[in-house]
């Protein structure tokens, strides 16, 4: 058993996947075999041309998530640009940084929303 972590032929939308966390997550299936959906409302250019890299096909889907609105297309796209959907992380959000006494219910808000 030489990759107990193949993932080859497996389809993943990564939100997020433009910096940080969502690239690397996006960057990790991707060397496992995985092909990628990178979504979010920063085009993931750096990211989808990394994958390709790999070996891997990369494709950007453009959403707001900060509502479901754009949930069925972004499914429906993906499978439509990448031929199906397997795995799916939620990895996309927002931070707004202040300390506990100065964060108020917008700021808690939008962070949960």
């Amino acid at each position: 058993m030489s990759n107990i972590f193949d993932l080859g032929g497996k389809v993943a939308i990564v939100t997020g996947a433009n910096t940080g966390i969502g690239q690397a997550i996006a960057l990790s299936l991707a060397a496992a075999g995985a092909d990628i959906a990178a979504v979010g409302r920063t085009p993931a250019e750096e990211t989808v041309e990394k994958v390709r890299g790999l070996g891997r096909k990369a494709e950007i889907v453009s959403a707001d998530l900060s509502s479901i609105e754009p949930v069925q297309r972004v499914v429906d796209e993906t499978i439509e640009k990448l031929g199906g959907l397997d795995i799916l992380i939620n990895n996309a959000g927002i931070i707004r940084r202040a300390d506990s006494v100065d964060f108020t219910e917008e700021d808690w808000d939008a962070v949960i929303d």
